[in-house]
């Protein structure tokens, strides 16, 4: 599971992946951000139709390209890579349109006693994560083309599963980027990188509650959980 993550600067993130920015990229995609949410407008990298590295800005939640309507997009930002070539939804992005969302990091919450703690995961070495996705395009609506996206999950490891049973697929090298996106890798080659990164590569660790209302969008969301100066958990509870 993924319901929030960060990614701080767009810019870097393409140049790290070898990636051009698109032309259309405007600078409201550009600012950093620390608690994106379902159904917000993210960079996502992807192959353009020359094979070049390419970020666009996407929103997050996939509306299949035969949908009726957008509405389900939030439902939907998430899909299990074990069912994915099989599933309506995903079955077509699966065989033609993957991605990968660059990501700091992301935030999951376990419980901790009468509340959910959320927690902060960063791969250990500092690096940016390249989060295995899909997309699609939707014709459906008066303003123009859809890009959505979904990112894959698959079963967490045993690290991981202290604060979730799933995890974002992580390709956690240039090689497993380059086997996701290429059309010519094989599916049993594909499915092959749909795991939990190696224990280790991570690092977990408790942040503010803050985290917990959307409204909130700033570096301090990723300062470290201090009990002594914590928010109530009633008050907690009025930010959900």
């Amino acid at each position: 599971m993924c319901g929030r993550f960060v990614q701080k600067s767009l810019e870097d993130m393409a140049a790290g992946f070898g990636a051009t920015l698109r032309a259309d990229m405007a600078p409201r995609h550009l600012v950093a951000r620390y608690n994106i949410a379902p159904t917000a407008e993210i960079g996502v990298i992807g192959l353009d139709r020359a094979g070049a590295r390419s970020m666009i800005a996407m929103r997050w939640g996939l509306v299949p390209s035969w949908a009726n309507d957008a509405s389900g997009a939030a439902r939907m930002i998430n899909a299990r890579s074990e069912s994915a070539a099989d599933k309506p939804s995903f079955r077509e992005s699966w065989q033609k349109r993957r991605a990968i969302i660059p990501a700091d990091g992301f935030y999951e919450w376990p419980q901790t006693g009468d509340r959910k703690q959320p927690w902060y995961v960063a791969r250990a070495d500092g690096g940016p994560m390249a989060f295995a996705a899909l997309w699609d395009v939707w014709r459906g609506g008066g303003d123009g083309p859809l890009f959505t996206c979904c990112i894959l999950t698959a079963p967490a490891n045993d690290e991981l599963a202290r604060i979730h049973e799933r995890t974002p697929v992580m390709l956690m090298d240039e090689g497993a980027i380059e086997r996701w996106l290429s059309p010519a890798t094989p599916e049993i080659a594909r499915h092959g990188l749909m795991r939990a990164p190696a224990t280790g590569a991570l690092t977990l660790r408790p942040v503010t509650p803050l985290v917990n209302a959307v409204r909130h969008d700033g570096p301090e969301l990723l300062d470290d959980y201090q009990p002594e100066t914590a928010i109530p958990a009633k008050a907690v509870g009025s930010l959900l």
